[in-house]
């Protein structure tokens, strides 16, 4: 299964009433979709004007492909529209009123804006399409517009940046003032990512000169993008940049904190972001910490006390309901009970891969190498339930290997539980690791998971790479010839 990525570009279809708006009202959308081809749209949306990067919600369609869209508006707000698993299709930015959409799925340019349209405001979509394309290729190292990935002079960096800032909002007067406010944080916040990308990139392969240069240009590139600014709370890639933000703070700046703080990344963001924003800023990169740890499937238990700090400081924030179901879910994971069709063995005296099937000696053993760390093998967990009841009927053993870490060990447990996985445990041991990466690996000893196996009765691998669950009927077919190699 390969993961489903969804990369933070710009490239966003503007429209609006483009008047100052201080009320609240709705924003409708109606339209029609062609091309899908049996795919699904989900889309994410701001919320007063603070976009949710970190939730997602399905575009519902009739029986004749067409949609209605009723979100809430305070100012300006962003919808961005996603075909899940496949590509970007844009954005749509909108004051308030009714907009009427046509979505082509397969267009180079997908989102056609019927009602709703205004010129100047389209030629600042394309400026800022740019932008988040270009930002993206310089993270992603397919190109570089600039010339910034292999200059390593701070000064020279931040100035091209700089100067490709400035030329933007020049490009983008015209517009209403609120838009063009957050257009040109927007280019700021994505621009700031470009830098800190190349800031970690060369802080630690230079020498202490260049880092301590980087961090002074680094200062000054906060300075001009004013990432505290109500406005950057726009742009997609705002929690990235104060997350970078506060690792260039702590681990390449070294400024001092707790050391306790530093054996929790969610501690110590929230301490950063409660130290060194303010506002809505400060709300909206709080509120977007408890959305990723649940959006990521973490489920950091240290996060709790976080929340209740979130709401001494806003308590009638909007965001709160999508926290309280985060921190739902996070509870439920953590209180999670093992069932007992769920074992984990004693391996620790084990010393090769053998030990660990010799446990099951004369049965067919189907094995899910994974990790709790990876997204697609969390999604993949999605489609076991028929091989469960196949491996029941069959007496087939469903044995499950993580290759975490041991300070992973409890989240491992309860991860297990979390999603039914019912069959054998094994975290990899450090006496067999390197058996498992060469056994199971390329060349280079690269194990790409989730990686599925299956073993015959006599012990030996039948297939190194067999079928996931997701392809429940090739997968069958293989642990079928399995069963029968071995009788």
């Amino acid at each position: 299964m390969k993961a489903k990525h969804i990369a933070f570009l710009s490239l966003s279809v503007l429209a609006g009433t483009f008047a100052s708006c201080t009320g609240s009202h709705e924003i409708k959308i109606t339209g029609s979709v062609k091309n899908l081809d049996g795919g699904t749209i989900i889309y994410q949306k701001s919320i007063d004007g603070m976009f949710n990067s970190q939730s997602q919600d399905t575009l519902k369609l009739n029986t004749d492909s067409t949609f209605s869209l009723t979100l809430p508006s305070n100012g300006y707000e962003q919808i961005r529209l996603f075909l899940w698993g496949k590509r970007y299709l844009g954005s749509f930015i909108a004051d308030g009123g009714n907009y009427r959409l046509q979505i082509d799925a397969a267009a180079t340019h997908p989102i056609s804006i019927l009602e709703g349209k205004n010129e100047k405001n389209m030629v600042v979509s394309r400026l800022m399409d740019e932008l988040g394309q270009d930002v993206f290729d310089v993270l992603s190292r397919k190109g570089d517009k600039w010339g910034i990935t292999q200059d390593t002079t701070a000064t020279s960096v931040s100035k091209k940046l700089q100067d490709a800032v400035l030329a933007l909002d020049e490009k983008m007067k015209g517009v209403d003032e609120d838009l063009y406010e957050k257009a040109c944080q927007n280019t700021r916040i994505q621009t700031m990512w470009a830098f800190q990308n190349q800031l970690f990139g060369i802080a630690y392969r230079y020498s202490e000169a260049t880092k301590q240069s980087w961090l002074k240009e680094w200062e000054k590139m906060m300075e001009f993008c004013r990432v505290n600014h109500p406005a950057s709370t726009f742009s997609p890639a705002f929690h990235e940049v104060v997350y970078n933000n506060a690792g260039i703070t702590y681990y390449t700046k070294e400024e001092p904190v707790d050391e306790d703080l530093k054996k929790n990344p969610n501690k110590l963001i929230f301490h950063y972001i409660e130290k060194n924003l303010t506002g809505q800023a400060q709300e909206s990169a709080m509120a977007l910490l408890f959305l990723r740890d649940a959006n990521e499937e973490k489920y950091d238990p240290e996060i709790l006390p976080l929340e209740e700090r979130f709401e001494q400081l806003y308590p009638q924030s909007k965001w709160q309901p999508l926290i309280d179901e985060a921190i739902a879910k996070n509870k439920a994971f953590n209180q999670a009970k093992t069932p007992d069709y769920i074992h984990f063995p004693d391996v620790d005296n084990a010393k090769t891969f053998k030990d660990i099937t010799d446990l099951y000696k004369g049965k067919v053993i189907f094995m899910d190498i994974w990790a709790t760390w990876c997204g697609p093998c969390r999604a993949s967990f999605a489609y076991v339930k028929p091989l469960q009841e196949y491996a029941k009927a069959n007496d087939i053993v469903l044995l499950y290997l993580s290759i975490d870490r041991p300070e992973e060990d409890a989240k491992w447990r309860k991860m297990a539980a979390h999603y039914d996985l019912m069959g054998e445990h094994v975290r990899v041991q450090e006496a067999f690791k390197d058996e498992i990466y060469t056994t199971f690996g390329n060349a280079q000893k690269a194990l790409s998971i989730p990686h599925c196996v299956i073993i015959g009765k006599d012990g030996e691998i039948k297939f190194k790479s067999a079928a996931s669950p997701e392809d429940m009927e090739k997968l069958k077919s293989q642990l079928k010839e399995a069963a029968q190699a071995g009788a």
